[in-house]
């Protein structure tokens, strides 16, 4: 920013930075109606300088509103509004690949990334899970979900070089033992990443890491190979780790990023809970 930049210049980012703040602070304190409001004007301000608020305050003003709806029960509100920030995002990071920065490029690319996948994401609660169809299977038998129609199914999306993935392992582990007696069943899915469009030698390799990395954490519950990105795509799973948790009816009950997230426990102990 130049020397000659007046306030006014930067009132619009300051605005809608402050507003997150405010936002931040009364959704802390489970005063959601007035989180709403903040983030809903943060967001007319946003859109009415669209090029003067910065791409990342920008998804993160999106994502957090979404949220904030979905704690409301006001999906549809989320969705439509997902929808919007998800077309402006893709603008931007259409945009900086044509004319970026490799820095600007990779942040347009990554902010538009999260935002995609949230919206998948939340476009999947409360409709039917679509089918997985994995072939490669290096732990437990093939399964799709409708043969876990009745159980409470868990797809956890990880990756070997993800640390917060290798994290959740024992915590699954832990919860599996625990669960499976109640119908939890947890299906771990991964992809080739490194080895992506590569030879046949480095997706062995790859592979061998994979049944390295689920070896040493002693995993018991299924684990399978996808075969490309599409699955991940279906599911808003770019980012690691992500957990898609279905019901026992076979719908799609939450999708994020699962762990300590206490809207992941409140569901899946609906989940468990709900027999019918």
């Amino acid at each position: 920013m130049s020397p000659e930049s007046t306030v006014a210049d930067i009132a619009p980012q300051a605005l809608v930075a402050a507003g997150l703040d405010r936002a931040a602070e009364f959704q802390s304190q489970g005063k959601l109606e007035a989180a709403a409001a903040e983030l809903e004007q943060s967001v007319q301000s946003a859109r009415a300088t669209p090029y003067e608020i910065e791409f990342l305050t920008r998804i993160r003003l999106g994502m957090m509103l979404a949220d904030v709806y979905l704690a409301l029960h006001r999906l549809e509100d989320a969705i439509s509004f997902l929808a919007e920030e998800t077309a402006f995002a893709e603008r931007i990071s259409q945009l900086m690949q044509a004319t970026g920065t490799p820095n600007q490029k990779r942040q347009a690319m990554s902010g538009y990334l999260q935002i995609r996948d949230r919206t998948a994401q939340i476009g999947l609660l409360g409709n039917p899970a679509p089918e997985i169809n994995l072939r490669m299977w290096l732990v437990g038998d093939p399964v799709t979900l409708a043969d876990l129609r009745g159980k409470v199914a868990m797809l956890e999306f990880w990756a070997t070089w993800c640390k917060p993935c290798q994290e959740m392992f024992p915590k699954l582990t832990s919860l599996y033992e625990q669960e499976s007696k109640n119908g939890l069943e947890i299906l771990g899915i991964t992809r080739h990443y490194m080895a992506y469009g590569g030879t046949l030698e480095a997706k062995n390799e790859e592979l061998d890491l994979i049944r390295k990395t689920v070896s040493e954490h002693g995993v018991t519950f299924r684990v399978a190979v996808a075969d490309d990105e599409r699955l991940q795509a279906t599911f808003g799973a770019n980012g690691l780790p992500t957990v898609v948790l279905i019901d026992r009816k076979g719908i799609v009950q939450y999708a994020g990023p699962g762990g300590e997230d206490p809207v992941f426990e409140k569901n899946l102990r609906n989940c468990l809970a709900d027999q019918g």
